[in-house]
């Protein structure tokens, strides 16, 4: 038990931190300790005797849920988390200091079971810096997306987080591919440059910090340029009738991708804002609305050519069936494709094996259950 001398010293060195009911002075407050140690102070009654209080120490997980309204004002008050609670009267600017048992707290002092403090305060920590502020500190790229959920709620469903962050993180994979390259898959090489790291959660609604990898050396490399692209694509869908046509200066592979993310963000009901900068000094803020993300996804859902492509490769074929519509490639890579034939060969003559220059439809899709792409292809013409 502490002595008198350290109780006193105690209760006259309270900071005061936030009011939560005030009538002719603070009634229920809470205060910190020189070492940041939380308590809640809550008036019991004034008499002929003086004014009395009750002081308990409380856990910042505790004071949270109690200012969100999870946990009532008398459960907190009568069931302090280290068993003891002090009883303070002011008489005369003197302080009488009893330390009680959490046993010997009088109910009649505590206020109804069915109050509850109901503060609209976000559950997560409070940015201390803005990416401007932080990329050249950080000498890192750093992208701060905040989800905002339709319901307002400053809480996500694992499943529902864990698959928007999969889909941004495959789409800033694609976007740093060399757009003017043609491929199917990234490369390891452009994976292990281009990985972002979950560095922090802020609030706003539910906000996430990335940084990629390592410092940024020169500027212009790929994840500068994916996350660069990745705002600006964000940025067109507040005008979802051009987004189909500005997709279409990025390869298949991140037109694919970047459609996938939308149709993740609309099945978790979220708008999005977002705020990238590099250490270059390049930086973005930019906002996508719930109903622009889904009228944009819808415009892309019509207009199919979004994620398909003809192109002539240089292939062997090595089987076809003319009854089943079946082909299949050896690509110059080494890459085996399979698909159907077009109608107009359904009559061709092919020699097989034969080395030959394919014109393909190429489609990539991602399956929205397995989350994973799809490539599908029809052999247009054989030269």
């Amino acid at each position: 038990m502490r002595s008198r001398e350290d109780m006193h010293s105690l209760i006259r060195g309270l900071a005061p931190q936030e009011v939560f009911d005030y009538y002719d002075g603070p009634k229920f407050y809470s205060c910190r300790d020189i070492v940041g140690q939380l308590y809640l102070v809550y008036w019991i009654e004034e008499t002929d005797e003086g004014t009395s209080w009750l002081y308990l120490r409380v856990s910042q997980e505790r004071y949270d849920a109690l200012k969100h309204g999870d946990v009532g004002i008398a459960n907190v008050l009568a069931n302090p988390e280290d068993g003891t609670a002090l009883f303070v009267r002011s008489v005369r600017g003197e302080l009488e200091v009893v330390q009680l048992d959490a046993k010997d707290i009088d109910a009649d002092w505590l206020p109804e079971p069915a109050a509850y403090i109901n503060v609209e305060t976000p559950k997560l920590p409070v940015r201390h810096s803005t990416p401007v502020e932080l990329a050249p500190r950080a000498q890192r790229q750093v992208f701060d997306i905040a989800f905002e959920k339709l319901s307002n709620s400053y809480e996500m469903g694992a499943g529902k987080l864990g698959r928007l962050l999969e889909a941004l993180q495959n789409t800033i994979y694609a976007f740093s591919c060399d757009p003017r390259l043609d491929v199917r898959r990234v490369p390891e090489d452009v994976k292990q440059r281009s990985e972002v790291m979950v560095t922090g959660l802020f609030a706003s609604s539910f906000g996430v910090r990335m940084q990629t990898k390592g410092g940024a050396l020169f500027e212009a490399d790929d994840t500068e340029r994916a996350l660069q692209t990745l705002s600006e694509m964000i940025d067109i869908l507040s005008e979802p009738s051009v987004v189909a046509s500005d997709l279409h200066r990025l390869n298949i592979l991140a037109r694919s991708r970047f459609k996938h993310l939308l149709r993740v963000m609309v099945d978790a009901q979220v708008s999005i804002k977002c705020e990238w900068a590099s250490p270059h000094g390049k930086s973005r803020l930019v906002s996508a609305s719930h109903a622009n993300i889904s009228l944009s996804l819808q415009k892309l859902e019509a207009f199919d050519q979004s994620t398909s492509q003809v192109v002539e490769r240089s292939a062997r074929l090595v089987g076809v069936d003319v009854q089943s519509d079946f082909f299949a490639l050896v690509l110059d890579d080494g890459d085996v494709i399979k698909g159907k034939l077009a109608r107009s060969l359904a009559f061709r003559h092919f020699e097989v094996p034969s080395a030959i220059r394919a014109k393909l439809e190429e489609t990539s899709i991602v399956d929205p259950l397995t989350d994973r792409e799809k490539w599908t292809y029809t052999l247009l013409d054989l030269m």
